[in-house]
């Protein structure tokens, strides 16, 4: 609040600033609210609802992947990743970007697929590891913060992601299939299919995903160079011989 000062004999009269005025009336805003006929606020804000990932330790972030944690289900990895505190990426277009974790990325944040380091393909990282992991085909997402573990190889100073899929579990059928489809505006379209067939001594798995998306248009009608097609298929061959030993190819 700010009052101006007149001489002396004038008569005083203090001016709030329009910003000042602002937050006196927000501050005043729960004082001015009425009552109806049963007490309630007649003014009471709508629910609000917020949906995030829940940490499973201080340095541990365990998601489900199959689960969209924006409007619509991520293209790849980095689009699924920038939704969690403390990520962001560089954009390569409307797909493929490179995650970034506090600030470093490339070698500083391994991303691991079933234990595997995935690289990326041509130079400057032209093709974002990111790229070619589809996260609606696994079934655990773990970013470990920070070099403390060791587990997963050197160089790791910004931390690890790790995309996991779970044993197959042939309990209850010997076949196992999902899928999704989308539709959007700006031609987007995306097309995944995991099935999983097999039973207590083997098992094989097959994962594709097809996303697609054309330019979009600015305010004035121009085309945004932004579009993408992209595609990932994924066979496993996996033998069970004993609950404690699993084999994959």
């Amino acid at each position: 609040m700010t009052a101006t000062f007149f001489p002396a004999g004038a008569r005083a009269r203090p001016s709030l600033t329009p910003c000042a005025l602002a937050c006196a009336l927000l501050l005043a805003g729960p004082a001015m609210a009425a009552d109806d006929d049963d007490g309630a606020a007649v003014n009471a804000l709508p629910e609000v609802v917020v949906t995030a990932v829940h940490d499973h330790s201080p340095a541990h972030v365990v998601a489900d992947p199959k689960q969209p944690r924006q409007p619509v289900p991520a293209s790849d990895a980095a689009d699924y990743l920038k939704t969690i505190p403390g990520f962001s990426a560089i954009r390569s277009g409307g797909s493929n970007s490179d995650p970034v974790f506090r600030g470093q990325f490339g070698s500083r944040l391994p991303l691991l697929t079933n234990g595997t380091q995935m690289v990326g393909a041509c130079p400057a990282r032209m093709d974002a590891p990111s790229s070619y992991i589809s996260p609606e085909t696994f079934d655990v997402l773990t970013v470990v913060k920070g070099p403390q573990t060791v587990l997963w190889g050197p160089g790791a100073s910004a931390g690890v992601v790790r995309f996991d899929r779970e044993r197959p579990d042939f309990s209850e059928g010997h076949v196992h299939f999902s899928g999704s489809l989308l539709g959007a505006s700006a031609g987007r379209n995306d097309q995944t299919a995991d099935l999983e067939a097999g039973n207590e001594q083997m098992y094989v798995r097959v994962t594709a995903n097809h996303s697609h998306s054309q330019d979009y248009k600015d305010g004035r009608g121009r085309a945004v160079p932004s579009a993408w097609d992209k595609w990932n298929t994924d066979v496993a061959l996996g033998f069970t011989p004993e609950a404690d030993t699993l084999l994959e190819l």
